[in-house]
């Protein structure tokens, strides 16, 4: 039976937020033909019974100077530096036919011994791109830092597109820009776990769910809880705003005295979270740009408010129809979720709207290609 290895960044189970669903659901999908091994260095939570089996690879924090120092991505330095032995190691024992590298920046700090079978590598983003946007909102030395950082990767990922024997792509912006590093291209959009539609309650909250240890998250939900969120509640003195997603407890002394605002922090389950949801927000301006949690929303029947740099995300499935809301500036961005808390019918046809288009995406079509693309590429390379 084919063998790939998984390099991610994280324990993948429990699956509790964009990254680590994203990779559980890959390595999930690859195990129904493949035997799947996944491993990461060991920090943070981990479930004991992960349905693919898992290796961790003990991990302690490099040096910062030694990564970024580097030519090579400082981020995947980071995760990877400190762990290349016993990866290389792994790679004897498990002598896997084909490596997943859940992002780009683990890639180019591969070891030797991880690139001796073909490298598929998922470019959860264009990182030159994700990191210059990153810079304006910088000062100081971290401003240097992120102008650096982005340098870097205009060196080092083509280069690492360039050597793959196949890149995953997320959306198709993203294909286009690797087209122009390689011919092998995959695209795998974000998929979504299909629930059962529920309405939206009528006097629902706003609910801002993402992961609050990621910096173009906190900036964009103080800029709204600063800019927007008092043009709400002018207009709806009852509106209620609810942060949740991992480390957003870190925000709750910040927002303790802001009228609406209450922070649920890290969640083991977000299911109560929507439950009591009328619309998320997601007003992200700078970072990534394919975002999970807008698809998560909709496959549970939540309508979304998001910035156009946010909406540059979503998958094709999902464009024009009337499921969503795109707002940039203050006005506009509380405009539109006044309106969808006002009016929950046309609220509820639209989450309706989403929710069927979603149920299109199940995880097992959106990476159908993908799993494909795998073991094509093993059988070329396993024949003599």
């Amino acid at each position: 039976m084919t063998r790939v290895l998984v390099v991610t960044v994280e324990p993948p189970w429990p699956a509790q937020h964009g990254g680590r669903i994203r990779t559980a659901r890959v390595a999930e999908a690859l195990s129904r033909d493949a035997e799947v091994l996944v491993t990461f260095p060991d920090h943070g939570d981990r479930q004991p019974d992960a349905p693919v089996t898992t290796r961790p690879l003990p991990w302690s924090p490099p040096p910062a100077v030694r990564t970024r120092a580097s030519g090579r991505p400082h981020l995947g330095g980071h995760y990877l530096a400190p762990v290349a032995d016993s990866l290389t190691a792994l790679c004897d024992e498990f002598r896997p036919d084909a490596v997943y590298w859940s992002h780009s920046y683990l890639a180019a700090w591969a070891p030797p011994a991880a690139r001796q079978v073909p490298q598929v590598v998922e470019f959860a983003n264009i990182e030159s791109r994700r990191l210059a946007t990153m810079v304006g909102a910088a000062h100081g030395w971290q401003r240097v830092a992120r102008r650096a950082e982005a340098a870097k990767a205009a060196f080092w990922e083509p280069r690492v597109a360039a050597r793959a024997a196949l890149c995953v792509a997320l959306s198709p912006p993203d294909r286009n820009v690797l087209r122009g590093w390689t011919s092998d291209v995959v695209l795998a959009p974000n998929g979504v776990d299909v629930w059962p539609y529920q309405p939206s309650p009528p006097d629902g909250y706003v609910l801002a769910l993402a992961s609050y240890d990621y910096e173009p998250n906190v900036r964009a939900l103080r800029t709204f809880v600063r800019d927007g969120w008092p043009l709400v509640r002018a207009a709806l003195p009852v509106a209620r705003l609810v942060v949740a997603g991992r480390r957003s407890e870190a925000l709750a002394r910040e927002f303790a005295d802001v009228p609406g605002v209450s922070v649920l922090g890290t969640l083991d389950d977000v299911a109560d979270a929507y439950a009591g949801a009328a619309l998320t927000v997601a007003p992200a301006t700078t970072g990534g740009g394919a975002q999970l949690k807008l698809t998560e929303s909709m496959s549970r029947g939540r309508c979304v408010v998001m910035s156009s740099f946010a909406a540059q995300g979503l998958p094709a499935a999902i464009r024009g129809v009337d499921s969503h809301r795109v707002a940039d500036n203050p006005h506009s961005f509380a405009g539109s979720v006044v309106d969808a808390l006002r009016d929950s019918s046309t609220r509820h046809v639209r989450e309706l709207a989403g929710w069927r288009r979603c149920a299109t995406l199940g995880w097992p079509e959106t990476v159908r290609e993908l799993v494909d693309a795998i073991s094509m590429l093993v059988s070329r390379t396993a024949t003599p």
